[in-house]
């Protein structure tokens, strides 16, 4: 099932100029490329340095490496200061990860027929969904070799892993994610040995709506007549051969979505739907006389004359799998501490109370609140319950000194103070879901009375999110004027163009304000891709290219402006943070902490052409090979 904002066909020659390609050409010298350098300890291996763009002509784009871009400047309530990057101390460096979807492209309960009818049913399938677990892999072995902040040369404090996780709510799937985050063995594999669905060869059930990577004939489905798609013959067998996963080597902490506990991220899971799931039979087609709208709002709701139909619609024999059932909250829970995982955040507190939102240390001066905003009770839009609004309360008071009541009225405690980031897979655009849950009572609490109580905390900095699947940055000032507001910061997602995580570093400029850097990061992959491709980092590199020519992308909404990549992000520091930092924070290093690119702008340093302001100028950066030897 799809989410209804995801996706927006935009493509072409107009679409990437609306994303914002940068140009080599575009500084008046590569001094001034390199100067927009200068001042990062670390940048290596981000888009900072460099990043991956469409390259040629035609319905079928290559993809090669690109200019990176420099950081764009934005404030809210405050001005940045002249000298703040001799001044910074860093308090924060984390990894933001969000949409991996590890999927299980085989399984009989996956609606991939869905995806003809269009908007909202866009996402039932996509070309490269059957590598995902190959882009897993490739993002971690790209945030071990970075291993810090760029910054400020902070060592990756943790890593935090936004929600849908994996794609259609079983066992399987949440057992590949965890190993693939903490190492191991993994075989992304479901059913019998081979490859079964639905874009093999199979004869009978051989469907042209769907690209097949086998088939070399340029007529053969309407990805390569329509769309230029190539053929990648042996994919289908590589893309579920076993691999050693690599695992991240910084502390990760996991985040509930709607497709960790939904059946496709929009249905409640049934025993009528786990045995289709578990089965030997795979749907390939609707059901008679029930429409593409119907189909939805029947698994949703629990229909049960549309979950009779499917006992009668098209299907296809697969081999049973057990292990492809749907994991309830409790499980999902517990399998965080199953064999070596760790809890990743989660707490016997949690496991006792079948609940998903916790708190934890994100560095000394730091607290961060993960919610659970999955609405159990059905479609893929958030929320959270009464009773999760008023332990929110209650954590962001453990960590204000002061804050305001619902009247307005000031309160102060006696309570050290900390900066509060908040974690959740929905952001606030998307939590508007109030159909009833009956896990929580039915009642459930909309991102607009959410928004109303960080307001009244002026600790609360940073809300970090996804779901949408592009990267996005809005800030939220506090319309009472009490607080200095908050940044939301989404990141893009892994499954979809651009395949992107992001670095999210927090630093105390010591004149009264904070900047929230947020770096976007491109997986170990290289941009170009090979036939006949059967390690990790080449399947990969198929599922980018695959992703940016997806025909139902919208590659400009994807990717963001450049003032939705990389950015520092300037608000009021609420209390003297440097003081409560640990070791390790950098303060500013002279010469190895100079001006940021959007800086160089602000002083007349750099061409002013671009149309965004001149902290949107990017760096024509020379090229360099960012892809480090697999380990």
């Amino acid at each position: 099932m799809a989410e209804i904002s995801r996706r927006g066909f935009l493509g072409g020659a107009g679409a990437l100029a609306a994303a914002g390609w940068l140009a080599p050409g575009f500084f008046r010298s590569e001094r001034a490329a390199a100067q927009a350098l200068a001042g990062l300890a670390s940048p290596r291996g981000t888009t900072l340095e460099a990043t991956i763009v469409p390259t040629g002509s035609g319905p079928y784009r290559r993809l090669t490496d690109g200019p990176g871009r420099p950081f764009v400047v934005r404030a809210m309530g405050v001005e940045p200061k002249a000298g703040r990057e001799d001044r910074r101390v860093g308090v924060a460096s984390v990894v933001h990860l969000t949409d991996v979807h590890v999927i299980d492209a085989q399984s009989p309960a996956r609606v991939e027929f869905l995806d003809r009818y269009g908007n909202p049913f866009t996402s039932a399938q996509r070309p490269q969904e059957l590598l995902t677990a190959q882009v897993a892999e490739s993002m971690v072995r790209r945030i071990n070799d970075i291993k810090r902040g760029p910054v400020t040369g902070r060592a990756f404090d943790c890593a935090v892993s936004t929600g849908d996780n994996i794609d259609n709510q079983q066992q399987n799937e949440l057992e590949w994610f965890l190993t693939l985050l903490d190492g191991g063995p993994v075989t992304p594999n479901s059913g019998g040995p081979a490859y079964e669905g639905v874009q093999d060869q199979d004869p009978l059930t051989f469907d042209p709506h769907y690209w097949h990577p086998e088939d070399e004939d340029p007529e053969g489905d309407q990805y390569k007549k329509t769309f230029g798609f190539p053929a990648y013959p042996g994919l289908l067998t590589a893309a579920v051969a076993p691999f050693t996963a690599t695992g991240l080597k910084a502390p990760w902490f996991t985040v509930n979505g709607n497709h960790d506990g939904l059946v496709q991220g929009n249905a409640p899971e049934s025993s009528a739907i786990e045995a289709i799931a578990t089965g030997s039979v795979k749907v390939v087609n609707l059901p008679a006389g029930i429409s593409p709208e119907d189909f939805q709002r029947g698994l949703v709701e629990q229909d049960p004359s549309v979950l009779a139909a499917l006992a009668v619609a098209p299907a296809r024999p697969v081999s049973a799998d057990p292990k492809r059932r749907f994991v309830s909250a409790a499980e999902f829970a517990a399998a965080h501490f199953h064999g070596t995982h760790q809890g990743h955040g989660l707490t016997e507190e949690n496991l006792d109370a079948g609940t998903l939102y916790y708190t934890f240390e994100v560095a000394p001066a730091v607290t961060g609140i993960v919610l659970d905003t999955c609405n159990r009770g059905g479609y893929a839009e958030g929320s959270i319950d009464p009773a999760q609004l008023a332990w929110l309360e209650a954590q962001l008071k453990a960590a204000s000194s002061r804050w305001f009541d619902s009247a307005g009225t000031e309160v102060r405690a006696t309570v050290e103070d900390r900066l509060v980031v908040v974690f959740s897979h929905h952001n606030l655009a998307t939590m508007d879901n109030v159909f009833p849950d009956p896990s929580t009572g039915g009642q459930r609490v909309t991102g607009a009375a959410v928004e109303t109580l960080l307001h009244r905390f002026p600790n609360v900095v940073l809300w970090v999110n996804g779901h949408s699947h592009e990267n996005r940055v809005v800030p939220h000032p506090d319309p009472a004027g009490r607080t200095g507001g908050f940044w939301e910061m989404l990141t893009a997602a892994h499954v979809d163009y651009p395949q992107q995580a992001r670095i999210v570093e927090i630093v105390d400029n010591r004149d009264g304000t904070l900047s929230v850097f947020g770096t976007t990061v491109e997986h170990a992959a290289p941009p170009t891709t090979a036939v006949g491709a059967t390690d990790v980092l080449g399947l990969a590199a198929i599922s980018r290219e695959l992703s940016a020519n997806d025909y139902q992308v919208g590659l400009a909404t994807a990717l963001g402006t450049p003032e939705d990549r990389n950015v520092e992000l300037l608000v009021a520091a609420p209390f003297d943070v440097a003081g409560s930092t640990a070791p390790g924070g950098g303060r500013g290093k002279g010469e190895a902490n100079r001006a940021t690119g959007g800086e160089l702008a602000a002083t007349g340093g750099l061409d002013a052409g671009f149309g965004l302001g001149a902290a949107a100028l990017g760096a024509a950066l020379a090229l360099r090979r960012r892809h480090p030897t697999p380990p």
